[in-house]
């Protein structure tokens, strides 16, 4: 008996990468050397094959993350063109396999040879298989075009990266019915045992999505569709009869093919850009950028796509040849290492990305979820092996020889049972850690401003039992909308004990206060209500500057202004919301006794750079306003970077930070919006006029209806959108916890949340 010994643990289980690790010390029964020989053989052969493939998937890993983030980093920098910037990826991608096969073939030239006829396929298997190509091509394109609209428009960086994995329970569910309704080849396993896995991703993946306090539901449902197609596209690049490859396959083979599965994507994305965007300021931009710059940013996306065929936001590349269900269900390791690649995709995504610009917590139950979705994922038998591994790396940094790694102690259920719960602490914890402290304070050290606020304290209304409702009624709204907007706040339950006044400016020519008196107005409100006329002239905000400079002495405590402008009936129920949240009436009878709301945007808002502030709409700061009116609010700030910036004109704000501006600054606003003399007047200046490129007319935020789509005139100029986002800064409520804390319109608060998310409390 001393003469053999039992295989190891790694050797029972039948593990390929841990059957070389075999004891030294191991002998055999005799006469079995050359079997030894051959197992010998195919474990290294095997062993080369993992290292192989091990190599290909973290390629693919750092490709796909630094693909990811130049996109986001771009599409969110002034250039908010996805399609263009899809069509260039996918031209530079075309035109490198173009020349690649090119220098191939006349290489090749003077050897070529006709193939024999037993390498061709028949006339009906060659069309079939190039539809097949092209329909499944197509698909994945508008996959493609998804994908890169989900990474301009969905808000939270760390959960959009993390998604990808539901590609694979698309593919679980596509392949399920394709195999049942008989369109894919016989021959998969169709066991339902790994199907618990889909299940709890699943799970996690919308409890995750539910807990996201920014969550955009057009950018998801976009997201969900991009994952869906690529399904679809697999799918159908496998629906039919099995057709085998015939004669010796050559590295240009893959790429040959592309010459034809890469004609959609490039058609479809020219096509989708001359319909859907700005084609002459996206190509405006892109002659702008230096050969370095391309290299860097559409670099990666073009090999990517090149050497992978995988896009931007995407899973890994995993085609199941043994079960039916993909990498899920299937327990090889090729599909273990497509999971977990897509895994740390997202993870090293979003870790490197919160760096950025983005201003966004992941909250607990989203880092759990993620946690147990790789846990799930990846199995505790392989994370049992990352503290050798990890240890194994730091002996090769220190240039000491790795030691081999044996299935024992690590495969024990007691190891398997600690490390995935270390494993999963550690993850949990430090990615919190990660991003909502260093990459929050990062950001934070980028708002720049005076630690004491420029209020006037020593201001006393008139009556400190009062509350003002000021209305901006603009030409052509309708009359029922100043009915909805006193019925909606006027009468509010927190504002009911300071007996709130109503003050309807109304610009519009039409209007008529014979026929519409402040009784019909009122609705069910019961309090003080008036109406004035003025010239339509300078748009809602010079309403409200107008509103400023003449009840100057007359401010009650707490004004809020509104705009029928702005507000629609979907709109309306989101500002009400977002008021009874997190407005904080001010007490009676001493108003600063208590806390109060200072300032509190009821609209969306964005952050900028104050040197350089544009945004998504297509609006910039031509007037170069944001950095002056920055200091004119915090004269003892010298330095300006990051700003916040409001949209809609609906807000709440504080007799003490309206007087605590001079007021000449906010006359010189209103002189600019009501002055009538085009020609003398710098709110109409040529210089200051976003400037329109040739074969812009009527596209992008030139289009009817964007931000730009009617000429700047006196009754709607192109400097009320800027004061419009200036609201914030003017009243010195522009800061980094309201960009990281206040949640989005439709999801209305946030976990663990307070009223100062969105506001600024005095």
């Amino acid at each position: 008996m001393d003469d053999w010994k039992l295989p190891n643990y790694a050797a029972a289980r039948g593990d390929p990468e841990d059957a070389g690790g075999a004891d030294d010390d191991e002998t055999l029964l005799a006469g079995h050397d050359h079997d030894d020989s051959e197992d010998e053989e195919k474990t290294g052969e095997s062993s080369m094959l993992g290292s192989r493939r091990s190599m290909k998937s973290s390629f693919w890993m750092i490709l796909m993350t630094i693909a990811t983030l130049a996109a986001r980093r771009i599409l969110n920098s002034g250039f908010p063109y996805p399609y263009y910037y899809v069509l260039l990826i996918q031209l530079g991608a075309y035109t490198c396999v173009v020349l690649i096969v090119l220098l191939a073939k006349l290489k090749h030239f003077r050897t070529a040879r006709r193939k024999p006829e037993d390498e061709k396929h028949t006339w009906l298997e060659t069309i079939f298989m190039g539809f097949r190509t092209l329909l499944s091509s197509s698909i994945g394109a508008v996959s493609i075009l998804c994908a890169a609209q989900a990474v301009l428009h969905f808000p939270n960086l760390p959960l959009l990266a993390m998604l990808p994995i539901l590609t694979y329970v698309s593919d679980s569910i596509l392949f399920r019915f394709a195999y049942t309704i008989h369109l894919l080849p016989r021959g998969q396993s169709t066991s339902l045992r790994k199907v618990y896995r889909i299940v709890v991703i699943v799970f996690c993946a919308c409890l995750a999505i539910y807990d996201d306090y920014r969550l955009n539901v057009h950018g998801l449902s976009i997201l969900l569709a991009s994952f869906g197609l690529a399904s679809l596209a697999k799918a159908v690049s496998k629906a039919g009869p099995k057709i085998e490859t015939k004669g010796p396959q050559s590295w240009e083979t893959p790429l040959q093919t592309y010459l034809l599965a890469g004609i959609p994507p490039l058609v479809l994305a020219g096509v989708a850009t001359m319909k859907f965007e700005n084609i002459a300021a996206a190509s405006a931009i892109s002659q702008t950028w230096t050969v370095l710059y391309r290299v860097m940013n559409l670099g990666p996306g073009v090999v990517l796509q090149i050497v992978f065929g995988s896009s931007i936001l995407s899973a890994y590349p995993f085609m199941s040849q043994e079960h039916v269900g993909g990498a899920l269900e299937e327990v090889s390791d090729q599909a273990r290492d497509a999971v977990a690649s897509t895994l740390q995709a997202g993870f090293w995504t979003f870790v490197i990305g919160v760096l950025g610009n983005e201003t966004n917590f992941i909250t607990w139950t989203q880092v759990i979820a993620f946690t147990l979705i790789y846990i799930i994922s990846i199995g505790p038998k392989h994370i049992a092996y990352y503290p050798p591994r990890f240890m194994n790396l730091l002996l090769r940094l220190f240039r000491r020889r790795p030691q081999p790694i044996h299935a024992e102690p690590w495969q024990f259920s007691v190891v398997l049972i600690s490390t995935t719960i270390v494993f999963a602490i550690l993850v949990s914890t430090n990615t919190t850690f990660w991003v909502d402290t260093i990459a929050y304070h990062r950001n934070l050290g980028t708002w720049l401003g005076p630690n004491k606020l420029i209020l006037d304290t020593m201001y006393r209304p008139p009556e400190l039992r009062s509350f003002d409702v000021v209305i901006a009624h603009s030409a052509g709204d309708s009359v029922e909308s100043i009915i909805n907007l006193v019925n909606t706040y006027a009468r509010h339950y927190s504002i009911g004990h300071l007996a709130p006044r109503v003050k309807v400016y109304t610009r519009d020519p039409t209007f008529n206060l014979s026929q519409t008196s402040p009784e019909y107005l009122r609705g069910d409100f019961e309090g003080e209500l008036s109406v004035q006329t003025l010239r339509n002239v300078g748009g809602a905000s010079s309403s409200f500057l107008h509103h400023i400079l003449y009840s100057w002495d007359n401010f009650p405590v707490q004004t809020m202004f509104l705009s029928t402008h702005s507000m629609t009936e979907t709109l309306l129920p989101l500002l009400h919301t977002r008021f009874e949240e997190y407005f904080v009436a001010a007490g009676f009878p001493i108003p600063d006794a208590l806390p109060k709301t200072g300032f509190l945007n009821l609209g969306d808002h964005e952050t900028c750079w104050c040197g350089g502030c544009y945004d998504i709409s297509g609006w910039e700061d031509t007037f170069h306003l944001v950095p002056s009116m920055w200091s004119a609010a915090r004269p003892e700030s010298k330095k300006c970077e990051s700003v916040l910036l409001t949209y809609g004109n609906n807000f709440i704000t504080t007799a003490a930070r309206i007087r605590g501006i001079k007021k000449e600054i906010w006359q010189l606003l209103y002189d600019a919006l009501v002055n009538e003399d085009k020609t003398n007047a710098w709110a109409h200046a040529p210089e200051k006029i976003p400037k329109k490129l040739p074969g812009e007319e009527g596209k992008g935020r030139w289009a009817k209806g964007q931000i730009y789509g009617e000429e700047d005139s006196l009754e709607k100029p192109y400097l009320g959108h800027t004061v419009e986002r200036l609201w914030g800064i003017l009243l010195q409520c522009s800061t980094g916890e309201i960009a990281w804390k206040c949640p989005s319109l439709e999801r209305e608060y946030r976990t663990g949340g307070n009223k100062e998310d969105c506001g600024c409390i005095e």
